[in-house]
């Protein structure tokens, strides 16, 4: 028999007869991809038939440098990862399975591109069952009309049940704006806000935002602390949107626009961000590890109950092209590309001293198409993101290039040893938050490397350029144009000198994490991530998997 066959066959005799055509190892690539397609077939009609010498052979496989060589090889090494996976997931054999783990591990840490790369996306797709819930509802239908004069006034009076504010407290100071908001600070500590929108989708987030408030304080996990300190939607008459009617003067610059809001009670951190100035300094260091470590662990713990926030921070590849490309410009750190605008995407991120915020942004686990685990990676790298312009930020006037054209070099900016606490803090952190308590493992990660790395990349500007194309202009009309140039640092007189569809235009819109159109400057900090995520995706599998028995995970070091 020259092939796999459904029909009458005796599952060891195949498995043998493919064990011994795999022992060689078969000089011919194409020979080879054929056979592990066919151990495959056989797997998954035969997942007990594995054992350790199957996942042998198939590591002989995946580590073979002439098949890691062929413009394939990432192809071949995601076939061969899959067999093991199938092992993982369906083998009733407990030695067998954590024996395929600890490959698959092993190889998504230490291998070579290609099979790094496959090893992690596999154990990546590993099935969370996570029971996500129901997106909430963005009706506006139901919206309370108000002049924002009175609906100021009414909110002062309603009585809340937060430790920050208990029901009675005193109420001082007067409505501040911040931002798109309006702030009211308790004396006994804690904050109203009342959040503004100018047009009916816009209104429809704000909804979505309360809607998540709600469903979250019916969590126990939330009245615990344990998601940390999540806003306390406010109503009035029992309704939750409030369409503003218009009374003349508005209370505040800048909200002439407003016609519809939301309000909620907020701890007094709910707008201080970790890596920015409060009160005119920045936080420690060790107050800023302490922060960054704990958003790591909510954003970890949301997951667990199949809540994802889809941006802790804005991330794009290409923003000047996001309105004609199918991916809208988004950052797709899988892909690796050239990272826009990395500084600027940090300045304020949706977390923040009192937890994560801007609730509009979460969505149910797996609800837009992107995985898992591509998502738990974006989680990672905003917050190792954000800990790079913790550094920068230091001294935010050095920035860009300097008069002679050369690139600002704040290398001494950066604390070396406390970015490697961080990476290793943000990742054993999230791992416990997504895992539901259990120790992240020691990978052996090489932590002094990585942070070099970054700080070579993160600390000297020497990608600045954007290119605005021809196309792009042409979809633009005279004054957006014009605008585009004068937003993007040129002033007036320089803007009106360039004519819009006649040439590309460079402009000096960084740091970039990379040059325009090609590949992220850091590579090292994608595989760290793709790296942390898989082991993340893979610590909650096999423990949900375990579940029934004593945890226990053993300290065996990543080999086979």
């Amino acid at each position: 028999m020259n092939g796999f066959s459904p029909k009458a066959f005796s599952p060891n005799r195949d498995l043998e007869r493919l064990k011994n055509e795999l022992r060689p190892r078969p000089l011919d690539f194409g020979g080879a991809y054929l056979k592990v397609q066919e151990l495959n077939r056989f797997l998954l009609h035969n997942p007990g038939s594995a054992d350790h010498e199957t996942i042998r052979l198939v590591r002989r496989l995946l580590v073979h440098p002439p098949y890691l060589k062929q413009r394939q090889a990432f192809f071949f090494c995601k076939e061969a990862a899959m067999g093991l996976r199938c092992i993982v997931e369906a083998c009733p054999r407990r030695d067998v399975v954590e024996h395929a783990r600890r490959v698959l591990e092993s190889l998504a840490l230490e291998g070579q591109d290609p099979c790094q790369q496959a090893a992690c996306q596999v154990l990546g797709s590993l099935p969370l069952e996570t029971n996500p819930p129901s997106m909430p509802t963005d009706d506006r239908s139901h919206a309370l009309p108000v002049a924002l004069p009175d609906l100021l006034n009414r909110l002062r009076q309603v009585p809340t049940f937060r430790p920050e504010a208990p029901t009675g407290a005193g109420r001082s100071g007067r409505w501040f704006p911040k931002g798109r908001s309006l702030v009211w600070v308790r004396k006994s500590g804690g904050i109203l806000v009342v959040k503004t929108a100018q047009d009916e989708e816009a209104a429809g987030l704000l909804v979505r935002e309360i809607g998540w408030m709600r469903l979250l304080w019916s969590w126990e996990e939330t009245r615990l602390g344990r998601l940390g300190k999540i806003p306390l939607p406010l109503s009035l008459d029992g309704r939750w949107l409030f369409r503003l009617r218009h009374t003349g003067a508005p209370l505040s610059p800048g909200l002439e626009k407003a016609r519809w809001a939301v309000a909620f009670q907020a701890p007094n951190g709910y707008f201080h961000y970790p890596n920015q100035p409060c009160e005119g300094r920045l936080l420690s260091k060790a107050v800023f590890l302490k922060f960054l470590s704990r958003n790591a662990l909510l954003l970890g713990r949301l997951l667990s109950r199949g809540v994802v926030h889809t941006a802790p921070i804005p991330l794009f590849h290409n923003r000047v092209q996001r309105h004609r490309r199918n991916d809208g410009g988004l950052y797709r750190w899988p892909r690796g590309g050239r990272l826009d605008r990395w500084l600027e995407s940090c300045d304020f991120p949706n977390f923040g001293l009192s937890g994560i915020r801007d609730l509009e942004h979460l969505e149910p686990a797996g609800a837009s198409g992107v995985s898992i685990y591509e998502q738990v990676g974006m989680h990672l790298l905003s917050l190792l993101l954000v800990a790079g312009s913790y550094f920068r930020n230091r001294d935010p006037r050095r920035r860009g290039l300097q008069p002679d054209g050369s690139p600002v070099d704040a290398r001494d900016l950066f604390d070396p040893p406390l970015l490697k606490k961080i990476l290793r803090s943000v990742f054993e952190r999230y791992y416990e938050g997504v895992t539901g308590g259990l120790p992240a493992p020691e990978p052996g990660w090489d932590l002094d490397h990585l942070a070099h790395r970054m700080i070579e990349e993160m600390g000297v500007d020497r990608h600045m350029e954007e290119i605005l194309r021809v196309p792009d202009q042409e979809q633009m009309a005279d004054d957006e144009f014009r605008d585009f140039l004068m937003e993007r640092g040129l002033s007036p007189h320089e803007a009106l000198r360039y004519r819009r569809g006649a040439e590309d235009i460079v402009l000096h819109t960084g740091p970039h994490l990379g040059a325009f159109n090609d590949r992220i400057s850091l590579p090292e900090m994608i595989r760290f991530v793709g790296t942390a995520s898989a082991l993340c995706i893979s610590g909650r599998y096999f423990h949900r998997r375990h579940s029934a028995e004593p945890a226990k995970r053993a300290a065996a070091p990543y080999s086979p």
